[in-house]
């Protein structure tokens, strides 16, 4: 076997030590994609959710067949989401929108012109790649209004780059809750003491905590009768009947029921 020269052996080093690199750089990323790409500083976190809303607020009642939802909406969080939602709502896109999925009482999904939660025209198609906008500000707490995923840009050089994206559409998630077993509020008290009033909230009011940081979200309900629907809606059975969002209004906080109701988590 023929030995390598000492330019031989140092273009062999080289080459192993740039492939030790490739490999970290994707081992980072996998982890990195593993954790949904998201870093969340807590440092500076304003808790919206935890406010009271201010009269001039902009909110929306959700007209249900089930019943009335009333949430608070947050530009200034989701600019281009609540954007377009207004926009829609106020054409009267979602009247007669279908709550297409419910999930073992813990959210439901709605939105959607079809039964199935299919989209079929062009406005929905052309509406389907707003950009999600996460915020440690705003998380998945019970009655969270969350925009559903529709696409994810990933490839090796944005994942490397860490600048991989997502877009959300016209359809969205209504969060109830989880049951916080044992060892879930174990692992929740685990984390860091900086996202201690996170894991107080979720431990008081509910939620879905795996839903935290995925998606855009971009209102939160508030109110006895609200989260009535919501536990109404996400316990039920969509075989048995259709549910329906007849309509939704878009105002102020100041001219709906002003109810800050927020109910405490029952395991």
């Amino acid at each position: 076997m023929a030995k390598l020269n000492k330019k031989g052996v140092s273009i062999l080093l080289v080459i192993l030590v740039i492939a030790s690199l490739i490999s970290l750089t994707m081992f980072s990323c996998t982890v990195q994609m593993a954790q949904n790409d998201t870093y969340v500083d807590m440092s500076e976190a304003h808790l919206l959710q935890l406010e009271t809303p201010s009269d001039e607020d902009p909110a929306m009642i959700v007209h249900t067949s089930v019943g009335d939802i009333t949430a608070v909406l947050y530009p200034e969080a989701a600019p281009n989401y609540v954007a377009q939602f207004t926009e829609l709502a106020e054409k009267g896109y979602y009247d007669g929108t279908y709550v297409y999925e419910t999930q073992d009482g813990a959210y439901f999904r709605a939105g959607s012109p079809n039964e199935d939660g299919s989209l079929d025209d062009q406005l929905d198609e052309s509406r389907q790649k707003v950009e999600t906008e996460l915020t440690a500000d705003l998380w998945s707490f019970r009655g969270a209004f969350c925009a559903l995923v529709t696409e994810t840009e990933n490839n090796f050089f944005k994942m490397l780059f860490g600048n991989n994206a997502s877009y959300c559409g016209t359809r969205f998630l209504v969060c109830n809750s989880i049951v916080f077993d044992e060892e879930t509020k174990e692992q929740m008290q685990e984390t860091d003491e900086s996202a201690a009033a996170v894991t107080d909230a979720f431990l008081s009011w509910g939620g879905v905590p795996d839903c935290s940081q995925q998606m855009t979200i971009f209102a939160q309900a508030y109110g006895k009768e609200s989260f009535e629907v919501i536990d109404a809606i996400s316990n039920s059975t969509l075989s048995e009947e259709s549910i329906c969002i007849e309509k939704i209004e878009i105002t102020n906080w100041g001219k709906t029921n002003k109810d800050t109701f927020v109910p405490e988590n029952s395991v």
